[in-house]
């Protein structure tokens, strides 16, 4: 078999796979010509020949996507080559369309038939251009979008054809060409502008410190979710013991007070934190007091109308994290990313996929030492709920997993109070949430009778799954390294861990630790323990916050002993920073995160771009990029830019007085 025809054959099978199942026998995919397929495809390609001389053009592979929400119709334009290094030129960002690229170059002959198309007939307003190189084991895909005026709109690389299948193009259209938000992404959208604008009539209407606001919505919604308030009780009293702050405290009061009544595994320790935390809604005046701008209501009475709406959102089964979306969002606007204390949320795309790396399961007992908004216990709690089986037994297997199988610590009140409401809102006032520092939490059986006071005791007997996001940034006071192994120390043998952290954890060990700690971690972590994966992230996972993380996947007490560890460079994950919207999915995260599990839970192989197999020491690299070598050929284009690239760098160094660096003796 020649060398292209692996790489076609590659194609032919994955189209097959998709939804629509595309094949030349089904009859819904061309090969290498289009004249009884489609005359008019056939008839647009009269002049569009790679080598420019004005012959027929043949793309090696065409087809219809039908878009099914849309009722659109899209040309799909596939040509391949069998070398990854001729999978596309560009040079300054352009793509070239000089004869010699349109015909050695996949994605540069594929946009090249879409814009001789375009030129030729107004038949398919929409075409997608495919580049694939590679062979059967290796390969990448790039992709282009062509309009009606032969303009290209780079869109982003995918791992096969399923976002160009009639299930997923339309979306996959929106999301790229037109630069909509995503479905998936539409309620937390809105979502943020709620946010935005309750965060600025609490800055308009009241005095509230920036760590109140958080806990100002947790409690109204509390109130609502209690059934105890009506928005018609906050009538703008003044008195100190019935103004709108009063009813809205005593109305979660009653309602706590209701659960520990009636429910004899009701975790009622925290009870107590969390009215301390929602007092100032009682004193605050501005809170309670009438404004002529908001019809003679109080701004409590116009945050509770509005958020009787948000209420409905809250709902058992969702990943979506809402009090920790409203945390996230009173954080930016209050001027702080919250990085002085080391807090860093973690998104609900992460909670999700970190739950589903380790396989959490209803008979697991779960522990996040970092609770923050308790975006891991959800993700953990909506996992186990969704494996219970639909019987006579659901409602004590339920009843199970939220009192007995939650765990978490956190040592910020503030949090801690959204950490307890945003699981009561869930469904769950059970959960096991300690308040104070991790490092003072232990198990019974560790007991020694020498505590000091403000030790915390686990429920559980041990804990078999972890799902945790250190604080970043403690530096001597408490390196994510001590973390991990608290928690491991905490744990079951052969349960597992999962962390995400900064890449400089697993690198250099973090801020402030010393080589020696650093080595000596390690050492005790490959004695003790198995490194099942280390995945390399997308930089901007933690958008606006500039920091490279990667997620450790760890079995507890099983030694490392000759087993591997797969190092993955995950990066490319499906998600793009937008203007104004943020970090969100591009259309191709299903696929992505879908091989990454397939790799690291599954067991399936990958290529080394991808992951690779390394056994671990305490001396060598733990990341993917230090072992990785790129083995394709760079193209001139590619030599011209790093050249290009390089003077701009010199020129900038220099213009900022650092022209030393490059004389021959450092300064």
């Amino acid at each position: 078999m020649a060398n292209e025809d692996i790489i076609k054959t590659w194609v032919q099978d994955r189209l097959k796979e998709t939804s629509s199942g595309y094949s030349i026998k089904q009859g819904n995919l061309s090969k290498e010509g289009a004249r009884e397929w489609m005359p008019a495809l056939y008839e647009a390609m009269i002049h569009a020949s790679k080598s420019q001389n004005n012959e027929r053009g043949s793309a090696d592979f065409t087809y219809i996507a039908h878009g099914l929400e849309e009722n659109q119709d899209y040309l799909i334009i596939i040509e391949t080559k069998p070398d990854v290094s001729n999978l596309i030129n560009i040079q300054d960002g352009r793509l070239l369309m000089d004869p010699k690229s349109t015909k050695e170059y996949a994605v540069n002959g594929a946009v090249w038939y879409g814009k001789s198309i375009q030129k030729e007939t107004q038949a398919f307003p929409r075409i997608f251009a495919l580049g694939v190189a590679g062979n059967y084991t290796r390969q990448k895909i790039s992709a282009y979008y062509v309009n009606e005026t032969g303009g290209i709109i780079d869109v982003p690389d995918t791992e096969a054809f399923a976002e160009f299948s009639d299930s997923q193009i339309d979306e996959y259209y929106r999301v790229n060409v037109q630069h909509k938000t995503p479905k998936s992404e539409l309620r937390a959208e809105q979502l943020a502008d709620y946010s935005e604008k309750l965060h600025n009539d609490i800055r308009s209407y009241t005095s509230l410190k920036s760590e109140e606001k958080a806990p100002l919505v947790a409690a109204i919604l509390l109130a609502i979710h209690s059934k105890n308030l009506s928005l018609n009780m906050l009538n703008g009293s003044l008195s100190y013991h019935n103004n709108d702050g009063v009813l809205i405290f005593n109305a979660i009061q009653d309602y706590l007070d209701q659960r520990k009544r009636e429910e004899p595994d009701f975790n009622d320790e925290k009870i107590g934190v969390i009215m301390s935390e929602f007092a100032f809604i009682k004193t605050t005046k501005p809170l309670y007091t009438p404004v002529n701008d908001l019809g003679n209501h109080s701004p409590l009475y116009q945050f509770t109308s509005e958020l009787f709406q948000v209420y409905q959102s809250v709902k058992i089964g969702d990943d979506a994290d809402l009090l920790g979306d409203f945390y996230s969002e009173f954080v930016k606007y209050g001027g702080t990313d919250g990085s002085v204390l080391g807090i860093v949320l973690t998104p609900k795309h992460i909670t999700g996929l970190m739950s589903d790396l380790i396989e959490v399961g209803k008979d697991d007992y779960l522990l996040d030492p970092t609770t923050g908004s308790a975006a891991f216990l959800v993700a953990g709690m909506n996992r186990m709920i969704k494996q219970i089986p639909k019987d006579e037994h659901y409602e004590r297997t339920f009843r199970d997993i939220v009192a007995n199988r939650l765990h978490g610590v956190e040592m910020q009140r503030s949090i801690y109070s959204v950490a307890s409401s945003n699981m009561i809102l869930r469904g769950d006032g059970k959960s096991n949430l300690s308040y104070g520092k991790f490092q003072d939490f232990k198990l019974k059986s560790q007991i020694t009778g020498q505590e000091p006071q403000g030790t915390m005791y686990a429920r559980a007997d041990s804990f078999t799954k972890v799902l945790m996001n250190p604080p970043y940034s403690q530096g001597k006071k408490a390196p994510e390294i001590m973390f991990i192994k608290h928690a491991l120390e905490l744990m079951s043998k052969g349960g597992k861990l999962a962390v995400i952290v900064p890449i400089s954890v697993f690198v250099s060990g973090g801020k402030e630790v010393t080589a020696t700690k650093f080595k000596e971690f390690k050492e005790w972590l490959l004695t003790n323990h198995t490194v099942e994966a280390i995945i390399t992230m997308n930089l901007q996972t933690f958008y606006p916050t500039a920091t490279q993380t990667v997620i450790a996947i760890i079995r507890a007490w099983e030694p490392q002993e000759k087993k591997k560890t797969k190092l993955v460079n995950f990066i490319d994950d499906g998600y793009s920073v937008v203007p104004k919207k943020g970090l969100i999915p591009n259309g191709s995260q299903s696929a992505k995160r879908q091989k990454l599990i397939d790799v690291v839970v599954n067991g399936d192989t990958a290529t080394p771009d991808f992951m690779m197999p390394i056994q671990l020491t305490v001396d060598n690299e733990w990341v993917h990029n230090a072992h990785y070598t790129n083995p394709d050929k760079p193209s001139d284009a590619d030599f011209l830019q790093a050249v290009a690239d390089f003077v701009a760098f010199k020129q900038d160094m220099i213009l900022h007085g650092k022209d030393y660096l490059f004389n021959d003796q450092s300064r």
